[in-house]
């Protein structure tokens, strides 16, 4: 089922992405090493050696003493936030050292030497730990804020229950509970939606296969506005160059592929029934990704036994909900900060 579900969703970003720049042009261009600490405050794009992979690695801070440290997980896998960071790290840099990380085999941590057998659930999780270990001795902290997105919340929730005492708090946005269960809710949005657009040809391919493919789920809204250009988004972070974009593709397929056939390690995150580390949960109103449909994050909050878990809403978002409302998401990010404060210092 894991297998079938990468596989969807790569076809889904095959057909509504191109490429139009080579790799020698993507060498050229890219930022090997921008590093420039100024007295407490902190502006870092480097590569860092992860268990033997050369990964890329961006921290902000204006306040590297005093703050703790945020970890932000992208989705895909393979789908690098790294470029959005500036839509919505202004606040985020005045109260955390907001760290933002390209997953192996993502976007700036894609290499010609990457092993493909080596970009798996199991090895990014080791990855992340082993980068938290980096942070937390670089910054003498004795924990992080987590944020999992998409995929990322696989990968959070996993975190989070095998290494509680890491973490002062979790975040997860557009949260996965259970892929399986998440289908027919998605199914159903969808099939309503098609049926009230008369979009036959739409509904005839979803019917054909019961499955909400990513690509209409887009279509009609369900990943982010469709006011938003996500493309032209990206090339306005300070970081973008020419060719970034073919990158991305470039990272989001080779990690699809490669974490879709390579073993699974993080299981369901409904799995996790009980942890000591507080649980928030940013949902966008209007998410309908095909593994994230926010109906199965009420009734997890309803029997996970946490310190805290509490969901945000937020109304005019879907899956893109830091992108889609970053005022509102850095103030929320924020308020978990002021809830959990004793925590990051246990």
């Amino acid at each position: 089922m894991k297998n079938i579900f990468y596989v969807l969703i790569l076809l889904s970003i095959i057909f509504t992405n191109s490429c139009t720049h080579t790799k020698k042009e993507l060498t050229e261009n890219s930022n090997e090493n921008n590093v420039t600490p100024k007295n407490n405050q902190v502006e870092e794009f480097f590569d860092l050696d992860i268990n033997g992979s050369k990964q890329r690695v961006l921290i902000q801070s204006n306040n590297v003493e005093d703050n703790p440290i945020l970890l932000y997980l992208h989705g895909g896998p393979g789908s690098s936030a790294m470029m959005y960071a500036y839509l919505y790290s202004d606040r985020i840099k005045d109260n955390f050292i907001f760290v933002n990380w390209d997953m192996r085999g993502a976007a700036l941590s894609l290499h010609d030497d990457t092993n493909p057998e080596l970009v798996s659930e199991g090895q990014i999780a080791e990855d992340a730990v082993n980068l938290i270990h980096y942070l937390l001795d670089k910054y003498n902290k004795k924990k992080i804020y987590l944020i999992g997105h998409s995929f990322g919340s696989v990968l959070g929730m996993y975190l989070v229950d095998n290494y509680p005492d890491l973490f002062s708090a979790y975040i997860g946005i557009g949260q996965v509970i259970s892929y399986r269960e998440s289908v027919p809710v998605i199914y159903e949005w969808l099939h309503k939606t098609l049926v009230d657009a008369g979009d036959q040809e739409a509904l005839a391919r979803i019917e054909k296969d019961h499955f909400p493919y990513f690509d209409i789920v887009k279509k009609y809204g369900g990943h982010h506005r469709l006011s938003l250009d996500l493309n032209s988004l990206l090339m306005g972070s300070p970081y973008y160059f020419d060719g970034y974009l073919d990158l991305l593709d470039k990272g989001r397929r080779f990690s699809m592929i490669n974490v879709g056939k390579n073993p699974s390690t993080f299981g369901t995150p409904s799995d996790m029934t009980q942890t000591t580390v507080p649980l928030y949960f940013f949902e966008g109103r209007n998410d309908h990704v095909v593994a994230c449909a926010p109906e199965l994050v009420v009734k997890y909050c309803e029997t996970v036994d946490a310190p805290v878990k509490k969901i945000v809403w937020f109304e005019n978002s879907a899956h893109m909900l830091n992108v889609e409302e970053p005022e509102k998401f850095q103030s929320e990010v924020i308020n978990v900060l002021n809830e959990t404060q004793n925590n990051f210092s246990d």
